[in-house]
């Protein structure tokens, strides 16, 4: 049996909805303590010491939420959106998914995390890093270097995503879904001028890129952080050691994730 001593529950409003969620988990699991956090009191904080972090919302709270937790932090989605494509607990089943977390009947889904370096300093992702122009009225030119060998984008930029990132900005600019556990990185040029499809490189890789011509750039990480990028720096992106642990109880969810992405009836 597992026993969650300290957890924290993420919130985007502390509607009546929400409420009763931690009324529930408080009944069912009966914490030492149980801390509430609105998306906004996180910002620029991170949630350590946690047995277990739940996460009430749609898949931007779950990715705002995974960009504070503490490495090792495990982290029970519920789904209080529209789709939440990387939920899978909803309020009205949560009671029989927090009686399984409590039997210890449930898989931890490890999805690594982005490692970014740029002017000296580390950040960090969980979906995506887009390198794009600023305005977007006029196309950049960017080098994306690599140990084997580089290339050229000519367009609007270039996008590195994690397997988790690979159902958001990276799939409509045409990339792949990618498995969460698999180690790979996913390169996606956006509107290149030339043919230029997805690169799938190890996620040990290092991707380097530079501004060559163009429009002024940006840095933007998982749609949260913008910044202007100097055009005198390299950007160097590859797979962190850190992690994001979010609990699933289907070994099947990745396959279901798909089909919502898509449309179609979930199996399994």
């Amino acid at each position: 049996m597992v026993e969650a001593r300290r957890i924290a529950v993420v919130y985007k409003t502390r509607e009546p909805e929400a409420l009763r969620v931690i009324d529930m988990v408080e009944k069912l699991l009966k914490p030492e303590s149980i801390e509430e956090y609105s998306l906004s009191s996180l910002l620029g904080k991170r949630l350590e010491g946690f047995d277990l972090i739940v996460c009430l919302g749609g898949d931007g709270t779950l990715v705002r939420t995974c960009r504070v937790v503490e490495n090792g932090g495990v982290i029970l989605p519920v789904n209080m959106g529209k789709k939440g494509y990387l939920m899978e607990a909803d309020p009205e089943k949560l009671a029989s998914y927090l009686i399984k977390y409590r039997n210890n009947e449930f898989l931890v889904e490890k999805c690594f995390k982005l490692r970014i370096g740029y002017s000296g300093k580390v950040l960090t992702a969980v979906n995506e890093v887009v390198i794009r122009n600023i305005m977007g009225l006029k196309q950049v030119t960017l080098s994306v270097e690599l140990e084997e060998g580089g290339f050229i984008v000519e367009g609007d930029g270039v996008l590195i995503s994690t397997p988790l990132g690979s159902s958001a900005y990276s799939l409509n600019a045409g990339g792949p879904f990618v498995l969460s556990n698999v180690n790979i990185l996913v390169c996606t040029p956006l509107c290149a001028r030339k043919p230029l499809r997805p690169l799938i490189v190890n996620k040990d890789a290092v991707i380097k890129v530079k501004y060559l011509s163009g429009e002024e750039i940006q840095m933007i990480i998982d749609g949260e952080e913008a910044f202007k990028v100097d055009p005198k720096e390299t950007i160097e992106i590859t797979g962190s050691t850190e992690t994001v642990n979010i609990i699933r109880f289907s070994s099947s969810f990745n396959i279901k994730r798909m089909g919502r992405l898509i449309g179609g009836v979930e199996n399994g």
